[in-house]
């Protein structure tokens, strides 16, 4: 026989053993039921990719991996599908049988996820063009909204959330991490990462902690059951006890009245009721040992729902209490009083608010209080309790009280809920975008502010409203039809609507609306969001003006220039027509933006494109291609003459002085044309012809205007051959360096030298600079050759102080080689490893790589002056603004132009004055004078006269290799 203890005790232990399966069960339950919108949500994120990458990826390689996540999502919901059939129709297998199913269908899942995780990755890395940050950012923010959407439903089991956000980026991190310019930090990716699985972590605890509470529940009253029936059977027991108890009684009355007849029979009949009242009493004792055993199972019952019951005897401060140790962390031997000790451990605001309801308890105010109220646990981290307590005994003369029952729980998680809720209302309130929810019935039942502030429609005016019955969504019956029909397949619909809002203003709106599923149906409301979209709108009017125009001068930009030249080239094709192109820049436009002010470079721009667009009524298209380069699409002429006038008439109209800012400005510009089809048929080919004989007026000075010939393109062939020539030579160590001496006219001696470039070219034997360096100057060769004329200079002056001659040597420094941060330390660097004083090394500039960036320039001048290398700015004169230059740089010399020297032979006397007056100007600024270009003796004892210091040009030396120069210094030197 098997007792009701005994079964309880098995029934227990069985239930204990399925715990664990119990809770996976649940676990898989929550995944599987949540798992088909977020494939669909995945499935729809994809096409929507797709669509976007459709024209910028290979379609077959796009179209296999659409098809490979759509198979992935067919298989998730199909899983879905198999797992609800196994949930209805769950056989009765064992234990060890049931768990090896449930951990079949956890993998499954888990591989799903990893799946489509991996296919995200692959699409973001291999599948989305690296040079598209729109493309990429789309994609990221699609598998973002996924990995956010699936953190809430993957979060019963982490491992499968796990599988699917790491391959999703952990791909997309690595590309990012060996990229040279990432899209997005590495760090950034690995926070946002890190986020997401610590949120998914999160997510997965408290879930887990729920579905845990909620087996525990589930075995508790399936325990009570099972203590149910156990009290009954023992009430069964006791109702036949008694009733063998009351048979006794009327066997004891009838022994007493058959007394007279019998003493034997009475005796007897005593004797048994004796033994049977014995035996009653043993069953009553057995009875309330049941009984005390049914009340401690009732106690476990009590501690297995985490509820705390505590008494507190307040005349002797003591207290007891059940699971104190699990709600504080302390041991009852560390709190032993109720109020003394636990009063530092309560949140200091709350302690107020507990005292009050507590102390009004007592004093009989409040028949019994309840407080929530946060404490201090062990671990260190604050938890909200509930307090519920009454007075249950009193002193009858005073009233005092003197003990009290409670319960107390821990309800963190009912508060952070009930905070998430309040958090979600007000995320609701506060939303910019219009919300409304929808009942099931299609009802309105409540909107939030925005609402009212978009459409001026208030809550309490459409609530209760059908949807498609309202004043604002005056829907055909088509659309309504529509809308619903999606709403009830898909689960959403969205799409722009032309609403009106209340007081008649209509307004675009996109509109998205979702079904929000219950648990006992498929919808048990819809929640709808839209925006107004005027001002959207209006910024896509405006991006499509910017797309085509240029926002500086209103006239059309690059591409608006190249579809209306396609336009023009295809028009004149059809129509076996002619058609020219016209390309022109601003000269010294640069000169002007630093001198003047980037405003009045702009405000510039701005007066020539509208003199361009009122005053030339011949051209078609008027486009701004680049900061000062305009083009210019004459769609028909009859003879080239009429373009010729035309180009004339644009450079007057250039030419022509303009007033910006109290500044006069007299502008010239370089003017390219290409006619179509006398040049070239080619649209490509008509811009470069263009370019190329608007580069030929460049190169003569700017200011005119030039034809496209062949003979441009045979000298851009030669320039492109020279231009491969002199990388090579570079490489190849083909450039030496040629010494002009500096003679001092105070003490007629050689000390110094300006070193200049030459080109030992294999086949063309020696080149002058004049041949190549424009083409360095414009391909950014410069800089690489100003660098080896600067280290072939220093080894030279090294070898010559070796031989005991000090010579110093003055060095070309361009512009570009200015803009190099590293300049200063190259060349401090370079004179170091040549072993000289920086003293013998001088540095020459141009007026116009003064006025690149002044500011930078200043900054550079004055590191370098500091190392002791004297600076020199060459050709003064021929610039712009050379007085405020040698006010401003930190300059020692000032070189003469040879132009100036050339005025000294005239027979005016007027037209030296200039080149004395430059000499007095340098000395009074205590700066020395060098004069270049001597080619007379007249013009050296000019020059000796007016005290200028040095002297170099070819009546003296032309500029001659190292050892003929070292050769001339000893030998002019040795007369003195």
């Amino acid at each position: 026989m098997t007792y009701p203890e005994e079964s309880s005790f098995l029934q227990e232990q069985a239930d204990a053993a399925s715990f664990d399966q119990a809770l996976l069960c649940e676990q898989l339950t929550l995944l599987y039921r949540d798992s088909t919108a977020y494939y669909r949500l995945g499935m729809g994120c994809a096409l929507v990719c797709c669509t976007l990458l459709w024209d910028t990826t290979a379609n077959m390689l796009l179209g296999f991996w659409l098809l490979a996540y759509a198979f992935l999502t067919w298989g998730g919901i199909n899983l879905n599908n198999r797992f609800q059939k196994y949930l209805n129709h769950k056989p009765s297998d064992t234990a060890a049988s049931s768990a090896s199913k449930l951990n079949r269908w956890r993998h499954l899942f888990t591989l799903g996820g990893a799946l489509v995780g991996s296919c995200w990755g692959v699409l973001l890395v291999c599948l989305t063009p690296e040079s598209s940050i729109l493309l990429q950012s789309v994609v990221i923010l699609a598998m973002t909204g996924l990995a956010l959407y699936a953190s809430a439903i993957f979060s019963a089991l982490l491992v499968s959330y796990l599988g699917f956000v790491l391959p999703a980026f952990i791909p997309f991190l690595l590309r990012e991490f060996n990229s040279p310019e990432p899209l997005l930090s590495p760090s950034v990716i690995l926070v946002f990462l890190s986020f997401l699985i610590y949120s998914a972590w999160r997510n997965h605890l408290l879930l887990k902690n729920s579905l845990s509470q909620n087996v525990n529940n589930r075995r508790l009253l399936k325990q009570v059951s099972r203590e149910q029936k156990i009290t009954q059977q023992l009430n069964q027991q006791l109702e036949a006890e008694a009733k063998t108890r009351a048979e006794a009684e009327q066997k004891l009355q009838q022994a007493q009245s058959s007394l007279e007849r019998q003493i034997q029979e009475r005796t007897q009949a005593l004797s048994e009721a004796n033994q049977h009242l014995k035996t009653a009493i043993s069953e009553q004792r057995q009875a309330s040992i049941d009984l005390e055993r049914n009340r401690q199972r009732y106690s476990k019952a009590i501690e297995a729902s985490d509820l705390g019951l505590w008494e507190w005897d307040l005349e002797t401060d003591e207290i007891y209490h059940s699971h104190f140790e699990q709600l504080f962390g302390y041991s009852e031997q560390e709190i032993p009083h109720f109020m003394g000790h636990l009063q530092p451990l309560v949140h200091k605001e709350d302690y107020p608010t507990l005292r009050t309801a507590l102390v009004d308890t007592l004093k009989g105010y409040l028949d019994q209080f309840k407080v929530q109220f946060r404490i201090r646990h062990k671990g260190g981290q604050w938890r909200w309790l509930e307090d519920t307590g009454r007075v249950i005994d009193r002193n009858p003369q005073s009233g005092k009280a003197r003990k009290m029952i409670g319960t107390r729980r821990d309800v963190t998680d009912q508060i952070a809920r009930d905070e998430r809720l309040r958090l979600a209302w007000h995320a609701f309130e506060s939303s910019s975008e219009a919300i409304f929810i929808l009942n099931e019935d299609f009802v309105i039942t409540t909107l939030n502010e925005a609402f009212y502030q978009i459409t001026g429609y208030s809550c309490q005016e459409l609530q209760g409203t059908p949807f498609d019955q309202s004043p604002l969504w005056q829907l055909d019956q088509e659309l309504n039809k529509k809308i619903r029909k999606q709403l009830t397949q898909l689960g959403a619909w969205e799409g722009e609507l032309i609403e009106q809002r209340k007081n008649g203003d209509k307004f675009p709106e996109w509109l998205k609306v979702y079904r929000v599923p219950s648990k006992q149906s498929e919808a048990s409301h819809y929640v709808g969001i839209f925006s107004d979209l005027t001002q959207r709108k209006k910024a896509e009017e405006k991006l499509s003006y910017l797309a085509n125009y240029d926002d500086l001068t209103g006239v059309a930009n690059r591409n608006q220039f190249k579809d209306r030249l396609h336009i023009a080239i295809s028009q004149a094709r059809l129509n076996n027509g002619k058609m020219a192109l016209i390309l022109l820049d601003i000269d010294r436009f640069k000169a002007i933006n630093n001198t003047l002010g980037h405003d009045v470079g702009d405000q510039l721009l701005k007066e020539l494109a509208n003199r361009l667009n009122n005053q030339i009524q011949k051209v078609d298209t008027i486009a701004r291609l680049g900061a000062d380069e305009f083009a210019l699409i004459v769609d028909h002429y009859e003879q080239e003459s009429d373009i010729t006038e035309l180009a004339e008439q644009i450079y007057q109209l250039v030419h022509t002085p303009l007033k910006i800012e109290n500044h006069e400005l007299i502008t010239s510009c370089s003017i390219g044309i290409s006619l179509f089809p006398k040049h070239t048929r080619g649209l490509n080919i008509l811009v470069n012809q263009a370019d190329l004989a608007r580069n030929k007026v460049k190169q003569l000075g700017g200011s005119g205007f030039e034809f496209y010939s062949e003979e441009l393109q045979t000298g851009s062939l030669e320039r492109l051959k020279m231009e491969s020539d002199l990388r090579k030579a570079l490489q190849r160590d083909e450039l030496c360096v040629y010494y002009q001496p500096k003679v001092s006219l105070k003490k007629d001696q050689i000390f110094e030298a300006e070193a200049l470039v030459r080109w030992n070219h294999p086949e063309s034997g020696l080149i002058s600079p004049g041949s190549f360096i424009p083409i360095a100057e414009e391909t950014g060769l410069v800089a690489a050759l100003g660098e080896q004329v600067l280290i072939k200079s220093c080894r030279q002056v090294k070898e010559w102080l070796d031989k005991g001659v000090e010579i110093k040597v003055s060095v070309n420094l361009s512009a570009q080689q200015l803009r190099h941060n590293d300049l200063v330390s190259f060349i401090d660097q370079t004179i170091r490893e040549a072993g000289i004083p920086h003293k013998l090394i001088e540095l020459e500039l141009t007026e116009s790589s003064l006025i690149d960036d002044p500011e930078h320039t200043v900054e550079v001048l004055d590191q370098i002056r500091a190392l002791g290398i004297t600076l020199a700015i060459d050709d003064f004169g021929t610039g712009y603004s050379s007085l405020s230059y040698l006010q401003r740089f930190p300059l020692d010399i000032l070189k003469i132009d040879r132009s100036f020297l050339k005025q000294i032979n005239s027979p005016d006397p007027q037209q030296a004055t200039l080149t004395k007056a430059i000499i007095a100007l340098g000395h009074n600024l205590e700066m020395r004078i060098v004069a270049e270009g001597v080619e007379t003796r007249a013009q050296l004892e000019f020059l000796i006269r007016h005290g200028c210091d040095f002297a170099q040009g070819f009546y003296i030396s032309p500029p001659v290799p190292a050892q003929t120069f070292f050769e001339l210094v000893e030998q002019y030197n040795s007369k003195v």
